[in-house]
């Protein structure tokens, strides 16, 4: 009899924690949640995380605050999520550079990503672009290898982080070309773009939104867009491949929120189901078409298996290009 009271109250005991675990979830959130930007503020991550923030504070009747933690290639606002409470007040606001390519660029990373995070949405893609300063005379890629084999002691090229989709396209874009623009590594598309401004760099990788003011001030030129085919955004910019220079199809970073693993399920899809009605509102699909992003808004099923495969994909292109010293 004593065994089966014990039993019976340490039964009505786990239905009891885990009931109030499921309340406490129900109730989520009930104070401020912080979208972590593993980048500079005023790129485009952080442009596009704070538009998402306040549609989904006022979705969830609590603030969405923006906290921008760049540097280290992007790990430390990753690895800051990746060991934060897996409680659903700290999420990662990021694109795909940190989750599908730095893990197989750094020797050391601070965080797994399987183990560590798990994908609530992604929310939609950009092509990147190659772009000089609204001075020099390139108009295109043919002549910006002619410029950098004619002056290749001021030959560089600029990245929003070292192991960034921006460096590899870099260089893959020197080996088939047959030059050598030197690395320069910035923390984040604004701090780069100024530099290419500044005449400090000869070309710069970055997306199409940050960079859209500067475009249509004349102060930056972009001669060519990643993809199969050209941007609705730049329809006058043709992609690599038009140009000569393939394998280039692939580099279009995504964007995504992901969460601490263990984070309990039912906060992770509401989250989702809120981001992916978000993406969908007219105003935000305008403002989005802005930054050139393809909208998405998955399930996060659907995110996970986009993230896996993405992985696989770019795990193999860093080793076709194993030559290069990312650190």
């Amino acid at each position: 009899m004593r065994r089966t009271l014990l039993k019976t109250t340490l039964a009505v005991l786990a239905c009891t924690i885990a009931s109030a675990a499921w309340s406490q979830d129900a109730r989520y959130p009930t104070k401020p949640i912080r979208f972590v930007v593993p980048a500079a503020a005023g790129g485009p991550s952080d442009v596009v995380a704070r538009l998402f923030a306040e549609k989904l504070g006022t979705a969830l009747g609590q603030a969405v605050v923006v906290e921008n933690k760049p540097g280290a290639s992007l790990t430390l606002g990753t690895v800051a999520v990746a060991q934060a409470q897996p409680d659903g007040y700290t999420l990662l606001f990021t694109t795909s550079t940190p989750i599908v390519m730095v893990p197989f660029t750094m020797k050391k990373v601070p965080y797994d990503v399987q183990k560590d995070l798990t994908t609530v949405s992604h929310l939609g893609s950009t092509p990147l672009v190659l772009y000089v300063n609204g001075t020099s005379p390139v108009q295109n890629v043919k002549q910006l290898v002619d410029a950098v084999k004619a002056a290749p002691d001021k030959a560089n090229y600029g990245s929003y982080g070292n192991g960034s989709s921006a460096h590899v396209l870099g260089e893959m874009l020197n080996r088939q070309a047959g030059m050598k623009m030197v690395h320069v590594a910035y923390k984040g598309v604004a701090p780069e773009l100024q530099d290419l401004l500044a005449g400090n760099i000869m070309t710069a990788v970055a997306d199409i939104g940050t960079a859209s003011p500067l475009v249509k001030a004349g102060k930056i030129r972009p001669i060519a867009v990643t993809g199969n085919k050209r941007s609705a955004s730049l329809p006058d910019v043709p992609t690599f491949a038009e140009q000569g220079i393939t394998g280039m199809e692939p580099f279009s970073p995504w964007w995504a929120v992901f969460a601490p693993a263990q984070t309990p399920r039912p906060i992770v899809e509401q989250l989702a189901g809120e981001l992916a009605r978000i993406v969908k509102l007219p105003d935000m699909q305008a403002r989005m078409l802005g930054f050139g992003i393809d909208t998405t808004g998955t399930t996060p099923a659907q995110a996970n298996e986009i993230t896996r495969a993405d992985m696989a994909r770019w795990q193999a292109i860093i080793r076709d290009v194993s030559y290069i010293n990312f650190e």
